[in-house]
């Protein structure tokens, strides 16, 4: 949370597109999805002037904590923090817009999509359109990737070679890497990168609608990427976040993000590259999987 917070490229852009949204519909109402132990999206959204604001908090520790935030703001006739899974909660009376950050650093891999489908269906008042959702829609960007691994020295003071993802792998295929923002010098981007995914919050049933998706793509490796010396491990994802019809937060270029990178290691050690060629993948995110499922193959040339 205090990671997320003190985030300055990402909040000062959130602050923006929210103060942006009131100054065109003054008094206007406002509910905060998963507010956090700051209240931080309520809070910026009742001192920007909204009438009220429901912030609701499915952590019972969070809410407790984000009602402590609100009392010290002074901010309690105009911030109602409501503990409880937004899916399940319902709102005194409809709202102008919803706020939320529930963006992993894979775009939707916290389950964002049915949060805002039953959010707009439940919370927007009527006609609302794309004017009822900050942010406007999430992303997750991919690019194959030559991985560095972490130098003998940086290994000696910091053992973990990267943070693997928490779980179990499925048999034959390996946890990715979280590989923080800071850490950027640790990847070779061998290629352009492209979309992913694109979850649409002003139309949520656009975009993640089919439970199952799957994608080809195809990227030209340059000729500069390619050749001696040159390899393939992986693809790295990351999170790119358009904020409103100004404003854009990614991850990449952006060292200081509390997101991070997440590459899927496609080897057990790095592939030489031919001169020039493409690098074939195949996709298919399973968006019914809790959480969701991505799975990735990929075609490097000869």
């Amino acid at each position: 949370y205090v990671a997320m917070r003190d985030d300055v490229p990402r909040t000062s852009k959130f602050e923006a597109a929210i103060r942006r949204r009131l100054t065109a519909m003054p008094n206007a109402t406002v509910v905060d999805i998963g507010t956090g132990p700051f209240a931080l999206l309520a809070v910026i959204a009742a001192r920007a002037g909204a009438r009220k604001v429901y912030a609701i908090e499915k952590n019972a520790a969070a809410a407790k904590l984000a009602r402590e935030t609100v009392k010290k703001a002074a901010l309690q006739d105009r911030i109602q923090i409501i503990e409880g899974d937004s899916v399940q909660v319902v709102l005194p009376e409809p709202v102008d817009f919803v706020v939320s950050e529930l963006i992993g650093s894979i775009a939707t891999q916290e389950g964002v999509e049915p949060i805002i489908r039953d959010a707009r269906e439940r919370f927007l008042k009527e006609g609302s359109g794309c004017s009822g959702m900050i942010p406007a829609r999430c992303q997750t960007c991919i690019a194959p990737v030559a991985y560095k691994g972490r130098s003998p020295l940086a290994k000696l003071f910091s053992p973990k070679d990267g943070l693997r993802s928490r779980g179990r792998p499925d048999p034959g295929s390996t946890l990715p890497l979280r590989v923080k923002a800071s850490d950027y010098e640790l990847l070779d981007f061998l290629a352009e990168p492209q979309i992913l995914e694109d979850f649409d919050y002003c139309s949520p049933g656009s975009g993640a609608d089919s439970r199952c998706q799957d994608r080809s793509f195809t990227f030209q490796i340059p000729v500069e990427a390619s050749g001696d010396g040159k390899s393939f491990s992986g693809f790295a994802m990351w999170t790119r976040v358009v904020v409103d019809g100004e404003d854009v937060v990614e991850v990449r270029g952006q060292p200081d993000s509390h997101w991070a990178y997440v590459v899927a290691l496609m080897t057990t050690t790095p592939v030489g590259l031919p001169a020039s060629g493409t690098i074939a993948l195949r996709s298919r995110i399973d968006y019914a999987a809790s959480p969701v499922r991505y799975e990735l193959q990929a075609e490097i040339p000869a």
